[in-house]
């Protein structure tokens, strides 16, 4: 259903619900309502219908009796959704839940047909109006008691607001006057007592309201014997504890008021297992140690949002009798999280993407049942947590109630637990550490239940895997998450999904200027593309050197790229400039994590693969590389794609794919290599590799007809390889061979500067008669 709530009022969770206060209308409660709410109340004028207590209606100062309970529900259900389509099914399932007839739905209409003939038109129709698929009941303004609770709620914070608190209270008064119990007391239905059970949660929660700003008025004693009664229906809620504490403490009754500590201690103990919390501890001491003020209370989300200017102070509304009071402690409806990361200032490029993000739908734009969840990838360095931040900030004024941040990538190879996460975002909602649960699934569904009502940004940055971030996803559409991952997201449902790459060189260059100024950039612009076509163009590798060059303004550009290559793991580490040294360690800190989270034998292959000397490789490599079956190398290969570690090329001719090293992963795989890998284990497997592409050279030579190649001294073997798999390759061996070219050459020279003379011979002498047709 869809109950509105006032903008000043957040609802909060519902704890337990009783019988309190308030038991005649407002017309009847020696409370002077306005003009237009005693319109709506007394009798004559438009047909009234009222929900704030038993279903009831009223026709020209007639209650007309709509008997049966299913008519009841049916016109509940109407009456919750004025002015809006409520389906057949939704009214088969008010009335039968989950066991309705087969003749459900034509005894819905013959209940319809009844409540057309009980809700006459007139000089002020309700009418039942049929709308596929169901049926709405149009309404007049004034003429359902839950409009003119709101409009009086409203009002009250109107004059909240201006600062006039004896008005608010006023009105927030003649508000709670219109109830006469329990929301639809007297229906059954589970969908009606659900949202039925939301109307006494925006009752309590105003009635909080109204009772501190008694308090703030000094109404003490009048406040004491109110809250009391509230606090024994509710012994749960905290904030009617604080009221009760002060209203007491105030009223000069400071034992009475460390009794009700107690006894809000231990009813949270004995039923929840649960110390007080802050607030509530924090005003215990202070009526301990005797103060009679109390400071201005921590920084919290306004219990009324601001919708009218401030009264100036001395103006109207500002008397100072108000002015002098100590400030009740807030206790908000909720706690309201920052935790984004500072924006940055210079922000450079992306702006396609930041447009394809904010055009996301949510929630306002039409009806949802999903969290929307936009997933941002891309290979590290790309700039995917600053993106992801950026935009978060953009985003930020449409999620009110707060936003979180958190980081998943953890230690290497040790990723963020969900269950981590998950408590440190429950703490940030204000649940105290004694109440978080103890299990994964326990705290997931407090998460989802915290913000089932709320409008929360979600950012996880550095996801590793689908199953880590499933628990941290809002279980309402209201709220909003932004995913980051070194990952293709592909088994996670997203309504947008961005892959980054590297910098337009104009955004490069933009971001230079930003940097280092203007001025250098332009003094030196053949410097400045060197730099960049350097740094491949990765905004945090050009953030990195570009930060280094900003700190020695003396050096010229070209004076650190003078003799620079592009980093990406053939260039001698110690002939880079110092510039470029200074961003491996960015570039090593942004892959770690993706490298963690490869599976042992894909980190394996990536190591071995850096080995090799040649521009890019077909998927037959992997299997004598790592000595498996051919198949099983291609899911290999396929998971560091995933990873963005290894960059997938379709060749436009012949539409084979072929894999290469984005920049930096070779260099980066080459010191895992070193590291994890004995060199004979290293020598190994590169001689597979090369020996093989030695020996389906030969084999090519022979099958194009241009006689076997000479006999080796050595043995020239295929590793790994099967004859399948040999024969739909060299199925066109010509064709084959121009495709192989580059790395049959490549790897010639490599195996000859290795000593590996035979397998050098090979490829040498195949080439050469291959390359003569």
């Amino acid at each position: 259903m869809h109950i509105l709530y006032p903008l000043f009022v957040h609802p909060v969770p519902v704890f337990e619900h009783a019988r309190y206060g308030g038991g005649r209308r407002a017309c009847a409660s020696g409370r002077s309502p306005s003009p237009s709410t005693s319109r709506r109340c007394h009798e004559g004028g438009p047909m009234q219908f009222r929900i704030l207590g038993p279903l009831e209606v009223v026709d020209d100062g007639r209650h007309i009796d709509v008997s049966g309970q299913r008519q009841r529900t049916v016109l509940a259900m109407l009456l919750l959704e004025s002015g809006r389509v409520v389906s057949n099914d939704r009214l088969v399932e008010a009335i039968w839940e989950r066991k309705p007839p087969a003749t459900s739905r034509t005894q819905v209409q013959i209940g319809i047909c009844a409540l057309r003939r009980i809700l006459p038109a007139g000089p002020h129709p309700g009418p039942i109006v049929t709308r596929s698929p169901g049926y709405l009941l149009r309404m007049t303004e004034g003429q359902l008691d839950l409009h003119a609770f709101e409009e009086r709620v409203a009002a009250g914070g109107r004059a909240a607001a201006a600062h006039q608190p004896q008005q608010a209270v006023k009105e927030l008064r003649a508000a709670l006057g219109l109830w006469q119990g329990h929301a639809l007391t007297d229906i059954s239905s589970k969908p009606v007592r659900a949202n039925a059970v939301q109307l006494d949660e925006r009752r309590l929660a105003v009635q909080e309201q109204c009772l501190e700003l008694e308090l703030r008025l000094g109404n003490h004693h009048r406040a004491v014997s109110e809250l009391g009664a509230l606090v024994a229906a509710h012994p749960l809620r905290e904030r009617l504890r604080v009221l009760l504490m002060t209203a007491l403490h105030r009223a000069g009754r400071q034992a009475e008021a460390l009794d009700a500590y107690r006894q809000a201690r231990a009813a949270l103990v004995e039923r929840l297992g649960i110390e007080p919390g802050a607030e509530l501890q924090r005003l215990h001491r202070m009526i301990l140690a005797g103060e009679e003020e109390w400071g201005a209370p921590p920084r919290v989300q306004p219990f009324i949002k601001v919708t009218a200017p401030a009264a100036a102070p001395g103006g109207p509304g500002s008397g100072p009798a108000v002015a002098a009071l100590p400030v009740v402690p807030a206790i908000p409806a909720h706690k309201i999280p920052r935790l984004l990361p500072a924006d940055i200032a210079d922000f450079t490029g992306r702006a396609r993407a930041i447009q394809r993000i904010l055009a996301t739908p949510t929630r306002t734009d039409a009806p949802r049942t999903v969290v929307p969840v936009t997933v941002i990838t891309g290979r590290g360095g790309s700039g995917k947590t600053t993106l992801a931040v950026h935009v978060a900030h953009r985003l930020a004024p449409d999620y009110p109630d707060g936003q979180l941040f958190a980081k998943l990538s953890g230690a290497p190879g040790r990723p963020t637990s969900a269950a981590g996460v998950l408590r440190r975002f429950l703490r940030a909602l204000g649940v105290s550490d004694e109440a978080v649960p103890s299990s994964v699934e326990e705290r997931a569904e407090m998460y989802r239940d915290l913000l089932a009502e709320r409008r929360v940004l979600v950012v996880l940055d550095g996801a590793a895997s689908e199953c880590q971030v499933a628990p941290l996803l809002p279980g309402s559409s209201g709220s909003r998450v932004l995913i980051t991952s070194w990952r293709r997201f592909t088994g996670l449902p997203a309504d947008t999904r961005i892959e980054l790459s590297r910098f337009r060189r104009e955004s490069s260059v933009e971001m230079l200027m930003k940097i280092i100024g203007r001025r250098r950039v332009a003094a030196e612009p053949l410097a400045v593309e060197e730099l960049c076509r350097a740094c491949d163009d990765l905004p945090l590798v050009l953030r990195a050197a570009a930060a280094r060059l900003a700190a020695r303004p003396h050096r010229a550009v070209a004076d650190a790229v003078a003799q620079a290559e592009a980093v990406d793991g053939c260039a001698d580490a110690a002939r880079r400039p110092d510039e470029l040294r200074h961003v491996e360690q960015t570039v090593r800190t942004c892959m770690t994590p993706a490298y963690a989270a490869l599976s042992p034998e894909a980190q394996r292959a990536l190591r071995r693969l850096a080995q090799l000397e040649i521009p890019d490789f077909a998927p037959w490599v992997g299997a004598p590389l790592l000595e498996c079956e051919p198949h099983r190398a291609q899911d290999l290969l396929d998971e560091l794609t995933e990873s963005y570690l290894l960059d997938a090329v379709v060749d436009q001719a012949s539409r084979a794919v072929r894999y290469r090293f984005p920049a930096f992963v070779r260099a980066f795989a080459l010191e895992r290599l070193a590291a994890e890998e004995s060199p004979e284990e290293q020598r190994a497997a590169l001689w597979r590799v090369l020996d093989t592409l030695a020996y389906l050279t030969g084999e090519a030579q022979r099958r194009s007809g241009h006689g076997d190649p000479p006999v080796p001294d050595e043995p020239i073997r295929c590793h790994a390889m099967p004859r399948s798999l040999i024969d739909r390759l060299l199925a066109d061996p010509f064709a084959w061979y121009q495709q192989e070219r580059p790395q049959v050459e490549a790897a010639g020279r490599q195996a000859a500067e290795i000593g590996l003379w035979t397998i050098s011979c090979r490829l040498a002498s195949s080439s050469t008669v291959l390359a003569r047709k």
